[in-house]
């Protein structure tokens, strides 16, 4: 029971993951790696996010982990089937970000949506290849946003620079999209400024995930009835790089003062 969740993320993007689980599984302790030192991931190459991948899947082995998430959609596009095959080798549970939610977009009633996410993950179509194994008749454009998270990263955007990104992005989404899936988890942080800008259904990949864990954390019993009024989880905070940035984060996003620890993974520069 006292197994940690572990998640990873190239920077703070990975919080808005965490959040959620903290929110919904309150009695777990969770462990959050923020690769900093090499941020953003999507602009990297698929054999580089493969080598930064792995060697934070063995960073985080150490921990005795209850299952792990890539709280990045980079990186599970980038392993995508192979998520599969990885955790039954390390015998750990592995959840991605894209598999549940682009089944669960498979089964709405939906004829277009839009997909904003990094370069590499549109590259792949690894939203559009899922949903359409599923429902062929849904359509699905991908955009990449390149400037989406630098300007989430950097917390001196004022309000107008910040939603003329976001209006840039939303001009180049088709017209006829009924919703938006947030193919990043960096942009859960601007979804106020959507819910301002646009009237597209707004769609985090996170909500799809909670309920994949919670048939895996709760044998799919409802456990709103166990959960407590005061937060109970141990959180721990680590990163490669920028200690300062992620307590701020950690601070105005998880609204807890974490100390955060600085680790070394060295054995691969890119």
């Amino acid at each position: 029971m006292n197994k940690p969740i572990c998640l990873f993320d190239s920077g703070i993007g990975g919080l808005t993951v965490l959040k959620k689980l903290i929110d919904r599984f309150p009695n777990e302790n969770y462990i959050y790696l923020a690769d900093l030192a090499r941020v953003p991931f999507g602009d990297k190459t698929k054999e580089e996010i493969k080598k930064i991948g792995s060697e934070i899947l063995e960073w985080l082995l150490k921990f005795n982990p209850k299952l792990i998430i890539m709280a990045c959609n980079t990186s599970s596009a980038v392993f995508g089937s192979q998520i599969l095959a990885l955790s039954s080798k390390l015998q750990i549970p592995i959840y991605g970000m894209i598999e549940s939610c682009a089944k669960e977009i498979a089964n709405l009633n939906h004829s277009k949506i839009t997909v904003w996410a990094t370069k590499l993950v549109t590259k792949s179509n690894a939203y559009k290849n899922i949903i359409q194994k599923h429902n062929p008749e849904i359509k699905t454009e991908e955009i990449a946003c390149p400037k989406l998270v630098p300007m989430i990263e950097d917390l001196t955007f004022n309000l107008p620079d910040k939603e003329s990104i976001i209006v840039e992005y939303l001009d180049m989404t088709s017209k006829d999209s009924e919703a938006l899936v947030l193919g990043c988890t960096h942009y859960p942080l601007i979804k106020e400024n959507l819910l301002r800008l646009t009237d597209l259904q707004i769609i985090d990949p996170t909500d799809s995930l909670l309920k994949d864990l919670e048939n895996h954390l709760t044998g799919g019993k409802d456990i709103s009835w166990n959960v407590p009024t005061t937060n109970k989880s141990q959180v721990s905070l680590y990163t490669t790089a920028q200690v300062e940035k992620l307590e701020r984060f950690a601070k105005l996003y998880l609204c807890r003062d974490i100390k955060v620890t600085m680790v070394s993974l060295n054995k691969i520069t890119v």
